[in-house]
């Protein structure tokens, strides 16, 4: 494609209403030569291992320039690690966080899923945990453990509340979105999403959360420790782990000893080589990697494998969106490279994901849609819609709210990002600028507006309430593009977080929570629960800190 890079994510792309446009997900640059060399193989003599599989020499004690004892160690300052720190202070423990980048990162959106809060409650919104519960599993392949995503729906109200408590004291309000009414793939109205006040004010939305939460921790008379990277746990005889080393940014090594507990915190893998071909080659067929921190490169993986811990089972899942490109697309028709229909395109996020990689072929593709696409979205809303499809809109508002968003954001599009946004008087036009064959792609909008005036899609059986022809120009082509933002998979743990080996048997003192945390998804990430990811770190960094604080009380 002409002028398109595969790192240029969202180069200037206008989002839409509710306050997209400080998603969070901010454009990647290529991998800085460190990372590569970390996702290399390690060289042991007569074969090459991973990473994760060489264990390096422990360092020295007269290599320590100072000893710090606590009683629980975080190693990492997402969603997750500065939840639990926080969780952790309040109830008493003598707490330290260390983080090896100058700041928190809040990845994603923003917001955060749950089953039930009171801010549902205010909206007379009550879910069927049984019903949500079994569509989680079902996605996962029936592959995650079903009793640490059951702890989930337990504790996921009380932990929303204790949420919505600290927001709204800081100042912040909370917007609930609207989900999907999709008969196939219906996504709940649970998404809380705060904005206001000035921690608000002052941060991303997607980084929002976490100086909520360093603030509250603060308070509460924890530590965060900046530019300060783990790069290896202490393990005494036994094998319980009783500490970390790290690293501060004048090279010298500082050892945090930590009597209750050391928790992995650290992230996903998304910007490890090594560790998406082994367990999520599904991500090399992406855009581009939608995370805005490469410093997601495993860390905590390496360290609990050395330590003796195990992974998930592979492949791991990912979580996918198809905005690495244009916001916008719809449930409208989408053609590949060479102009071809390929796809049902009505579906959620990761199956219009996976559906442009593998059935169109390409790292992308794009959403057609003629002068009535105004009409023919609001017209949809009726029966489907969810995460950017329906524009975040809050709960209650009318179909109109994502339709004046989803406008401004097109329009905005074609103005200030054309390598996404197409718009021509005529379909010739319009594949001539999405370099696409002209003949191809006539054939291919003939045949569909064939299939939607007879109502019924012979092809790919999308429900007939999403058939709305191409036919009244001008004609806009909006670049659908897969994008990973996560992959949701990696150590091993137990119901109460712990570490635990091939036997599953824990590593005593160790933790694992948040994105470098497995078992709770598997094959797929749903989102039948919005915003599940987030609320997972949220539940996983309440419950853990109170636990090794001595004060949790299981529901």
């Amino acid at each position: 494609m002409t002028g398109i890079s595969r790192r240029n994510l969202l180069k200037g792309a206008a989002f839409s209403a509710a306050g997209v446009a400080a998603l969070g997900l901010a454009g990647c640059a290529p991998q800085t030569e460190a990372t590569k060399a970390e996702a290399g193989l390690a060289e042991t003599g007569e074969t090459a291992k991973h990473t994760w599989e060489v264990k390096p020499e422990p360092i020295a004690a007269d290599q320590i320039s100072q000893t710090v004892d606590t009683e629980v160690l975080v190693i990492g300052g997402g969603y997750s690690g500065s939840c639990c720190a926080l969780s952790a202070a309040q109830n008493g423990a003598k707490t330290i966080l260390v983080e090896k980048d100058a700041v928190l990162n809040g990845h994603g959106v923003g917001g955060t899923g749950a089953i039930a809060s009171r801010a549902l409650d205010d909206l007379g919104l009550k879910f069927d945990k049984s019903l949500e519960m079994e569509r989680w599993v079902s996605t996962c392949g029936n592959r995650c453990r079903e009793s640490l995503v059951g702890k989930w729906f337990r504790e996921s109200e009380r932990c929303m509340n204790w949420f919505l408590d600290m927001a709204e004291a800081n100042g912040a309000n909370c917007m609930v979105t609207v989900g999907s009414n999709s008969t196939v793939h219906p996504e709940i109205a649970c998404y809380h999403f705060m904005s206001g006040g000035p921690i608000f004010e002052e941060h991303t939305m997607a980084d929002f959360v976490e100086y909520m939460f360093e603030a509250e921790a603060l308070k509460a008379g924890a530590e965060f420790v900046y530019e300060m990277p783990a790069v290896q746990l202490v393990q005494d005889e036994p094998g319980k782990v009783t500490g970390a080393i790290c690293q501060n940014k004048s090279g010298e090594y500082v050892q945090y000893n930590a009597s209750k507990g050391v928790v992995l915190a650290t992230g996903d893998i998304s910007y490890n080589d090594e560790y998406i071909d082994a367990f999520a080659p599904v991500a090399n067929r992406v855009f581009t990697r939608l995370c805005s921190d490469q410093g997601n490169v495993g860390d905590g993986h390496n360290m609990a494998a050395w330590a003796g811990g195990a992974f998930q089972e592979g492949p791991w899942p990912t979580m996918m969106h198809p905005q690495a490109a244009a916001v916008f697309h719809g449930p409208f028709l989408f053609v590949n490279p060479d102009g071809k229909r390929f796809m049902n395109e009505a579906t959620w996020v990761q199956g219009k994901c996976l559906g442009v990689m593998y059935n169109g072929g390409s790292d992308h593709a794009w959403s057609i849609f003629d002068a009535n696409w105004q009409n023919d979205l609001k017209s949809s809303l009726e029966h489907g819609g969810g995460m950017f499809w329906d524009t975040f809109r809050p709960y209650g508002s009318d179909y109109q709210v994502a339709v004046d968003g989803h406008t401004k954001t097109v329009e905005n599009g074609i103005a200030e990002t054309p390598d996404y946004y197409k718009r021509a008087d005529t379909l010739e036009e319009l594949a001539e600028m999405i370099e696409v064959d002209p003949a191809e792609l006539k054939a291919t909008v003939e045949r569909y507006n064939k299939l939607c005036k007879e109502g019924e899609d012979k092809d790919f059986y999308k429900e007939n309430h999403f058939l709305f022809p191409v036919e009244e120009g001008p004609f806009t082509a909006c670049m659908v593009a897969p994008g990973l933002l996560a992959v949701v998979g990696g150590i091993h743990i137990s119901d109460n977080f712990e570490v635990l080996n091939e036997n599953d048997e824990p590593i005593p003192g160790l933790y694992a929570i948040g994105n470098c945390a497995g078992d709770i998804y598997a094959v797929d990430y749903p989102i039948n629960i919005q915003g599940n990811s987030h609320g997972r770190c949220l539940v996983q960094g309440k419950c853990l800190g109170e636990q090794l604080a001595g004060v949790y009380q299981e529901i």
